[in-house]
């Protein structure tokens, strides 16, 4: 006989999981996608911030990124990849 409770609470922990790691690994994307600050001339106005990025094959380039977005998205891929590694610590029971 099936224990659907334990099926629910089982699946729900799945779900929840995988959410909280595609979460936290996108949200180190967007920190480092994150643009600098923009620089104001002599006059008050902004500098232009140059030709749009539309494709893939553009160099990332890390110059003007605040340092504590690259902090951050570090922190998050570790935090992703601690979570992806507990979870196959507690799947393989050679690893016990």
């Amino acid at each position: 006989m099936i224990d659907w409770l334990a099926f629910i609470q089982v699946f729900l922990a799945a779900i929840l999981a995988s959410s909280g790691v595609v979460a936290l690994y996108s949200l180190g994307i967007r920190f480092l996608a994150m643009p600098g600050p923009k620089v104001i001339r002599e006059d008050g106005t902004f500098e232009p911030d140059g030709p749009a990025r539309d494709d893939e094959d553009d160099d990332v380039v890390e110059i003007g990124r605040p340092k504590w977005a690259t902090v951050a998205a570090n922190v998050c891929f570790i935090a992703s990849v601690l979570c992806v590694v507990v979870g196959i610590y507690l799947i393989v029971p050679a690893l016990h």
